[in-house]
């Protein structure tokens, strides 16, 4: 049994997976599942699956990432949001790369009905003895569309900084841990930003199923009206890599 607590996650996601790097030539992917429910006392029952495909070919890399969450406590829906994640990496050599990236994504009780983005950057990576690490920085544009009051639905257009920083290590074959920070300041305001911290602890059941533990912990610091600044997620679930 996969166990997950569900709250409601703001804009930001993460679309990094150190899980699935690979040096050669090639198609590779993973899917992640979690399911938990309770009867009597207390009626709940919540559940989630992702997944992550990357193609590598020669210089290029395409990566496609796609989510949704969906729960109901005492039959009333309280989590429903998806996203999916498309994004292009060119490297010039080991170290340095560019990358260009999509997404679109909801977010029904973070009041988010659609936001969609696209953007680009640099990225710099290094790996040593079980290390990885990456460090992007870029900019993207986004269009975010919130749910709608009094026959109004708001919309919002911005261009947005994107930084980010993903560790890994792989403790032995069996043991990897990973931990990834997102920091996205809109250009015109910089006091209007995004924070995301993701850590994430994988241990191999065999050569394909891993048992995934996750702490996510997010803020924005100009939410909707009526969404909490910060939100701390933790589950566990089941991952399939192939």
């Amino acid at each position: 049994m996969c166990y997950i607590f569900p709250v409601q996650a703001l804009a930001i996601i993460n679309a990094e997976d150190l899980d699935l790097s690979m040096d050669d030539n090639g198609v590779a992917g993973k899917m992640d599942f979690s399911v938990s429910g309770s009867s009597g006392n207390s009626d709940k029952m919540s559940s989630e699956a992702s997944g992550h495909l990357i193609w590598r070919h020669a210089q290029h890399l395409e990566m496609l990432a796609a989510s949704i969450n969906y729960g109901k406590s005492s039959g009333v829906r309280d989590t429903n949001k998806s996203f999916v994640h498309f994004r292009h990496r060119y490297a010039w050599n080991e170290m340095w790369g560019l990358e260009a990236f999509t997404q679109a994504q909801q977010n029904e009780f973070a009041h988010l009905k659609l936001r969609t983005l696209f953007g680009a950057g640099g990225r710099w990576s290094y790996q040593s003895h079980g290390l990885s690490m990456h460090v992007g920085v870029g900019s993207f544009y986004e269009r975010e569309v919130l749910r709608v009051v009094a026959n109004i639905a708001p919309v919002t257009r911005l261009w947005r900084g994107n930084a980010y920083l993903a560790l890994g290590y792989a403790f032995d074959e069996r043991i990897r841990i990973q931990n990834t920070i997102y920091y996205q300041p809109a250009w015109k305001n910089p006091g209007d930003y995004r924070l995301l911290n993701d850590t994430a602890l994988n241990v191999a059941l065999n050569d394909r199923l891993d048992l995934k533990l996750v702490i996510e912990a997010a803020q924005d610091s100009q939410p909707p009206a009526g969404v909490n600044k910060s939100d701390v997620s933790y589950k566990t679930g089941l991952s399939f890599r192939f």
